[in-house]
C-alpha cells in the first residue's frame, strides 16, 4: 500500500515539475505469490504511464544474518546500481518508531537509534535514497489510498509475528496508542535528536584524528571517551 501510495503521488507531481519518473521492483522469489506481485505491478506502472524495471535476485537462504537481512541485501544492491540518482522508499512513520525500538532492543548506540535518515546516499554508489512520506503515519497513507480508490498487494508475510518487526506492529503497538497516545511521532524526534548529537560526536572524531587516512593515531592525553568516539568514527 505504502508504495502504491507514493508512485501514484510521484506520478500525480514528475509531470507538472518536468523530472523523469521511473519504478523498479525487486522481485525476490521468497513468496508463492511473488509472480503475481511483479504481474500487478506491470498494470499498475502502464496505467500511468510510468516506466518498469522488474530486477529478479537470488536470495541465499543460508545467510548467517537471517532471510530478511539477506533479501534487504539483495533488494539495496538493486537500488545501489540504479543509473537514477535518486531513489524513493515508502518508509512512513510507523516504519520509523519500529525500527527505533528494534534497535534499542538490539542495544544499539547512538548512530543507530538516529533511526531512517530522510536522504542517504548509499555506500560506493551515486545513488541517494529518498523516504519522502518518512513523517506520515501509516493511518494517514492508508485514507490516501482508500480517498483515491487505490488498489495493492499485501505481502502474507507481514502478518507472521514470528518476525520481531511484525510482532512489534502487531502485539506491542496496539497496547502503546492505548497508552501513549503520539508514541511514533515521540519517537521521530527523539531520532532527529540522536542524529544531530551523532553528527557532532563525529566532528568531534575527526578533530581528534579520524579522518579518511588508512590508519588512526589517537593522542594517548584524550579522555577515555574521546578515544572510544574516535576509533568508532574510524
Amino acid at each position: 500500500m505504502d508504495s502504491v501510495v507514493l508512485l501514484d503521488a510521484l506520478a500525480r507531481e514528475c509531470p507538472r515539475s518536468g523530472r523523469a519518473l521511473r519504478a523498479v521492483h525487486v522481485h525476490h522469489g521468497l513468496s508463492p505469490n511473488a509472480d503475481r506481485w511483479a504481474a500487478f505491478c506491470e498494470r499498475f506502472c502502464e496505467s500511468r504511464a510510468v516506466p518498469l524495471s522488474i530486477e529478479r535476485v537470488k536470495v541465499p537462504r543460508g545467510s548467517g544474518a537471517g532471510l530478511e537481512a539477506a533479501a534487504r541485501e539483495a533488494r539495496y544492491s538493486i537500488y545501489a546500481a540504479r543509473e537514477e540518482p535518486y531513489v524513493a522508499l515508502a518508509h512512513h512513520l510507523d516504519d520509523q518508531a519500529e525500527t527505533l525500538l528494534l534497535q534499542l532492543l538490539r542495544g544499539t548506540g547512538l548512530k543507530g537509534m538516529a533511526g531512517m535518515p530522510p536522504l542517504r546516499r548509499l555506500r560506493g554508489s551515486p545513488v541517494t535514497l529518498w523516504r519522502p512520506l518518512l513523517a506520515l503515519p501509516r493511518s494517514q497513507i492508508h485514507a490516501r489510498a482508500r480517498e483515491l480508490d487505490l488498489q495493492w498487494m499485501d505481502d502474507e508475510s507481514n502478518a507472521a509475528t514470528v518476525q520481531d518487526r511484525n510482532f512489534l506492529r502487531h502485539a506491542v503497538a496496539p497496547l502503546l496508542d492505548a497508552r501513549f497516545e503520539g508514541w511514533r511521532d515521540a519517537l521521530a524526534r527523539f531520532a532527529r535528536h540522536a542524529a544531530e548529537a551523532q553528527e557532532l560526536l563525529a566532528a568531534r572524531a575527526r578533530a581528534d584524528g579520524a579522518g579518511d587516512e588508512p590508519s588512526l593515531a589517537i593522542d594517548a592525553s584524550l579522555s577515555a571517551a574521546r578515544r572510544a568516539n574516535a576509533l568508532r568514527q574510524f
